[in-house]
């Protein structure tokens, strides 16, 4: 009997492949599943996974284990994340920062966001909401806006640090409206918002849910929203838009994805788990000051395609694309 050649042979071990592949996809999950988060325990993000983390235990009836690795903007999860093998057993909470801001400011990256992460979702929006304190004398932005052009440099905003969504939203406000405003970068949203409210800067661009209870507290005044539409927690708060601003957005969102590669039917599964998470969580992220996205990959990758053009053309505005 003769031996197979060499083509007949690579086609059957192709075959033989994919039909792994295939049962793999149709068995999935049949073991835990591991969900990185970029950040501490305990911090807002990490409690948004652990709740979407936990449904989707409940509904694929596997475990979903969240490890948190935290630093270096994320990229230290990102780059542990993409070396995993795309078979759905690891899956990441990630942000428009670590996929669109980043790779808009610095010149290296140990990841590429277009190769190596198959989208899942965009889970929330984080509305940010333009915040002074009660003592300040702006009582709207449009105060702030003709201050700012008859004094250029005259008012500084606080921000988490350069490249922070706080930083990016606060420039394309300043592109957008023609002022000049000095950014005062802090490290963390901690120590910016004791000085926003210790009086040593004049402004910051808040999450929407701390602008809200601060604002409860008569400690901020809140002068617009950055989302494209009002948000439902705080109906009253016109965008920028309607301030004047056409086409301003700064929302910051939080979504899911794996490794780059994956199979189609998995990220099927892994997609419509998800959705069903949010949606059944929709009342308590709302409470929280999200907005409720839970898109499709596809509007996920087209998202992160556009916000890398977007925030790479306003860095370059800004003076700091590809820093390091």
């Amino acid at each position: 009997m003769k031996p197979l050649s060499i083509v007949p042979r690579l086609i059957m071990a192709a075959s033989a492949c994919l039909a792994f592949a295939s049962a793999q996809a149709d068995t999935f999950p049949s073991a835990p599943m591991k969900l990185v988060v970029p950040y501490a325990a305990g911090a807002s993000t990490d409690t948004l996974a652990r709740l979407v983390g936990q449904y989707v235990a409940e509904d694929l009836k596997q475990s979903v284990i969240v490890e948190n690795r935290a630093g270096a903007g994320g990229t230290i999860a990102a780059d542990h994340v993409r070396r995993q093998k795309p078979d759905g057993y690891t899956w990441m909470l990630t942000t428009d920062g670590i996929l669109s801001v980043n790779p808009s400011i610095y010149k290296s990256l140990n990841y590429d966001s277009l190769k190596d992460f198959t989208p899942l979702s965009i889970a929330v929006a984080a509305p940010l909401v333009l915040a002074v304190t009660t003592e300040s004398p702006f009582k709207s932005m449009k105060e702030v806006i003709d201050y700012a052009k008859a004094n250029p440099n005259k008012l500084s905003y606080g921000s988490a640090g350069v490249g922070s969504s706080q930083h990016m939203a606060g420039e394309l406000m300043k592109d957008m409206a023609g002022v000049d405003i000095t950014h005062v970068p802090y490290r963390g949203g901690a120590p910016a918002m004791a000085d926003l409210l210790g009086g040593h800067i004049d402004m910051m661009l808040v999450q929407s849910a701390s602008a809200k209870d601060l604002a409860e507290q008569g400690k901020l005044r809140l002068l617009g929203i950055g989302s494209p539409k009002r948000s439902p927690a705080l109906p009253d708060l016109p965008t920028f838009a309607e301030l004047g601003l056409t086409g301003y957005d700064s929302d910051t969102w939080y979504g899911f994805n794996m490794p780059g590669g994956a199979d189609a039917a998995v990220v099927k599964t892994l997609n419509q788990s998800i959705v069903k998470a949010l949606e059944a969580n929709r009342k308590v992220l709302e409470n929280q000051g999200y907005t409720v996205v839970a898109s499709s990959p596809e509007d996920m990758q087209k998202s992160v395609e556009q916000n890398i053009v977007k925030w790479r053309e306003l860095a370059k505005k800004a003076g700091i694309y590809q820093m390091q």
